[in-house]
């Protein structure tokens, strides 16, 4: 009996230990070998320092920014690294920091997405070679006359802006399915937005008059004006805005107008199942913002000192 207790517990120890191994390995290299550049990992995807420069960049107006309005302080040569106020902070820190929390919360989307079977995670390298060749594609088909779907040419950060707007719609989809809502939640929502939910009506009645004409007493359709007509559809939303007997003045079907509102759009208030889909679908969405927000769990492991030495300047 003291043999096979011996070997049951070499087992388990060995098994412990593979099992260490792997988990260690998840940690330091989850899908390729690091590359020479890397600065820290998250959930062992690498992160090179061009990559992160590629987020401090998107930060550097905005630190300014910041620093201009909390202290008054100018970009000038040593702006990057003097400490300011009494926290000492210093614009490179800011600007450290402001990069990470962007570029998490970039990854957590992206992490989200591959674990839902919506889009395979792409590395930086990866994504900029996507580009290129979308870039090339578009061309192509601006050549020839074909259609497609936003800019004719991206750089880096629309590339990427373009990706999470594209599959942003099937992340709500798959959240919806995680967010429960209950009936009691589905009113006490529905009835703290009830003013929010009402149909307006496309048709109005003002007064309506063109330079050196008299008013003349007119129903205006929303849906008489063309899409592009945007002067004309400003014109009708203001109008529609006003109170009754209130005057506006602009720029209605190509012409200079003066129209006193007679009678607003009528409203409708929506029921509760009219508008059950786009509440559960707005909590979803709510849901869903928060979850990447909330970057605390992924982990970030450093390669040395290279992040902590890494100066915006």
């Amino acid at each position: 009996m003291g043999i096979i207790k011996r070997k049951s517990t070499v087992i388990i120890l060995f098994t412990a230990l593979i099992v260490l191994a792997l988990f260690l390995l998840s940690l330091t290299n989850n899908k390729a070998d690091l590359p020479e550049n890397w600065i820290f990992t998250v959930d062992g995807y690498a992160v090179t320092e061009e990559e992160f420069q590629f987020y401090v960049k998107e930060q550097r107006a905005i630190t300014a920014d910041y620093f201009f309005r909390t202290y008054g302080a100018q970009v000038d040569e040593g702006f990057w690294t003097r400490p300011y106020g009494e926290n000492l902070e210093t614009p490179s820190e800011y600007a450290k920091k402001s990069a990470m929390t962007a570029l998490l919360k970039t990854k957590q989307e992206q992490f989200i997405a591959d674990e839902r079977g919506i889009a395979p995670y792409r590395s930086f390298d990866e994504l900029k070679s996507d580009m290129k060749d979308e870039n090339v594609k578009r061309a192509k088909m601006d050549d020839s006359g074909g259609t497609y779907y936003g800019l004719p040419q991206f750089d880096l950060y629309q590339y990427m802006q373009y990706l999470s707007g594209a599959r942003w719609p099937d992340l709500v989809e798959t959240q919806v399915k995680k967010t429960k809502m209950s009936d009691a939640e589905l009113q006490a929502e529905y009835a703290s937005k009830s003013a929010e939910y009402v149909r307006v009506a496309d048709e109005l009645t003002a007064a309506l008059a063109t330079a050196g004409q008299s008013k003349e007493e007119k129903v205006l359709n929303r849906l008489d004006i063309s899409k592009e007509d945007t002067e004309s559809l400003q014109f009708w939303e203001s109008l529609a805005a006003a109170s009754v007997g209130e005057t506006v003045i602009g720029k209605y079907m190509g012409e200079d107008v003066v129209a006193t509102l007679i009678t607003k759009p009528e409203t409708t208030k929506l029921k509760l199942e009219e508008v059950k889909d786009s509440i559960i679908n707005g909590w979803a969405e709510s849901d869903l913002r928060a979850f990447i927000a909330n970057t605390n769990k992924l982990k970030i492991m450093y390669n040395g000192n290279r992040f902590s030495e890494f100066v915006v300047n």
